[in-house]
């Protein structure tokens, strides 16, 4: 079993991480860059939205380096947003945009909390 918790090996493809969250009563502003950052910091894997091409090796051999399924992220990203209380509910969903498979990789985790958000 690797150090991602998977028996097989997953391979690089474009993905996306969706995260819907609540906050507590007491936000008035959402930390929408805390929450990016956190997510970033926890996939080691931080969005880039332009690479120079001297820039795109290194940026590749990084996320080489970094391979996990989408369920492992999506467990994750969880275990990070449980651990703040910042975060009274939430839904992540991970899409690995499949480039070997006639079919996309899909994982959906929620919090857990009673009349909270859910899988639908």
């Amino acid at each position: 079993m690797s150090a991602n918790g998977s028996h097989a090996t997953p391979h690089s493809q474009r993905s996306r991480a969706t995260v819907t969250v609540r906050l507590g009563k007491s936000f008035e502003h959402f930390p929408i860059f805390e929450l990016i950052n956190k997510v970033e910091k926890t996939l080691k894997t931080p969005v880039q939205t332009a690479v120079k091409r001297e820039d795109e090796q290194e940026f590749a051999k990084r996320n080489g380096q970094n391979l996990m399924f989408c369920e492992d992220a999506a467990r994750r990203i969880k275990r990070e947003l449980s651990l703040d209380p910042v975060y009274t509910d939430f839904k992540i969903k991970v899409e690995h945009f499949e480039s070997l498979h006639a079919h996309d990789a899909v994982a959906m985790v929620v919090k857990g909390v009673p009349g909270g958000l859910s899988y639908s």
